[in-house]
């Protein structure tokens, strides 16, 4: 009984923190737990060492396939929360927004930074990615974007 109590104890500390982390963002909806169970839906969640050699804390992503609807909903959560970037890139193809970096400042006095990365693999999938740490969007997009290219 102890045991399951710990486990729904450390569950429910990181889903708080998971929520908090994008807390005050436009994106924060969709990190709500909400597409955890769609079957066209990837979530992944890494907080600790494994991401040390990043200078991150925190890394969230929801990827989703076939859900146009979805697809518009984070686009226009990440256009909105990018208006208060310190430091973005935006690729475009004619009219069409491809991809989205954004840095983010930190949301409390000495707290790390806060990146969004966003890329449409066309109308109805897409990548969305939060992540904190002390670390800078060009470093994020060297390790993340440019190593898959080469």
């Amino acid at each position: 009984m102890k045991r399951i109590l710990s486990i729904l104890t450390f569950l429910l500390l990181l889903s708080w923190n998971s929520i908090y982390a994008q807390k005050g963002l436009n994106i924060e909806p969709v990190f709500s737990g909400e597409y955890n169970d769609k079957e066209q839906a990837v979530v992944i969640y890494l907080k600790g060492k494994k991401l040390k050699p990043y200078h991150l804390d925190i890394f969230y992503s929801v990827s989703i396939q076939d859900s146009q609807d979805d697809v518009l909903k984070f686009e226009k959560a990440v256009l909105a929360d990018g208006r208060n970037a310190s430091n973005s890139e935006i690729i475009k193809s004619g009219n069409k927004t491809l991809a989205c970096y954004y840095q983010l400042p930190p949301d409390k006095k000495d707290g790390p930074n806060r990146f969004i990365l966003f890329r449409k693999k066309g109308s109805a999938s897409a990548t969305l990615i939060y992540m904190e740490g002390n670390t800078e969007l060009d470093s994020l997009i060297n390790i993340f974007i440019n190593k898959k290219k080469q």
